[in-house]
């Protein structure tokens, strides 16, 4: 028999700053909802909608990133499981939520803002056309200082 194997891909946009919480156990819990919109044309050729808005959960270092570079209205991907969490009301009734908790590897920025854009000191030679003008070329220095 099967156990089964869930895996959950979601990208969509951030729908208010992430909550972050630290329990008394130590380390990081971060909790936000990303809105996942449809849309489909019905029977009269109109254009219909719905959005989901779907629970995440991320820990640890993840949550460190998701506390420094997540924002109200951002594009994220996050990938992970589906986690049923279970607890009593204040009336005693059972109570039950799902969230998604995003893979310590799961979480992927896709806005383009401070976080995803290269500073230009990493950018390299190729994106500075005057750093290469006054390179000298490599065939020039073939001859010198060479050990054998």
């Amino acid at each position: 028999m099967s156990r089964g194997y869930q895996r959950v891909i979601v990208t969509g946009h951030i729908g208010a700053a992430p909550e972050i919480k630290a329990p008394p156990a130590g380390g990081l819990i971060a909790e936000f909802r990303v809105a996942v919109t449809d849309r489909w044309k019905n029977r009269a050729g109109q254009w219909d909608e719905h959005t989901e808005w779907l629970g995440i959960k991320a820990f640890g270092r993840t949550a460190e990133i998701v506390q420094q570079y997540l924002r109200k209205g951002g594009l994220v991907s996050v990938e992970g499981k589906i986690r049923t969490e279970k607890w009593q009301a204040s009336d005693g009734s059972d109570r039950y939520r799902q969230w998604i908790y995003c893979d310590p590897t799961g979480l992927t920025l896709l806005d383009r803002r401070e976080h995803t854009v290269t500073a230009p000191e990493h950018q390299g030679r190729a994106a500075h056309p005057a750093a290469r003008q006054g390179a000298t070329p490599a065939h020039e220095h073939a001859d010198d200082d060479i050990p054998f």
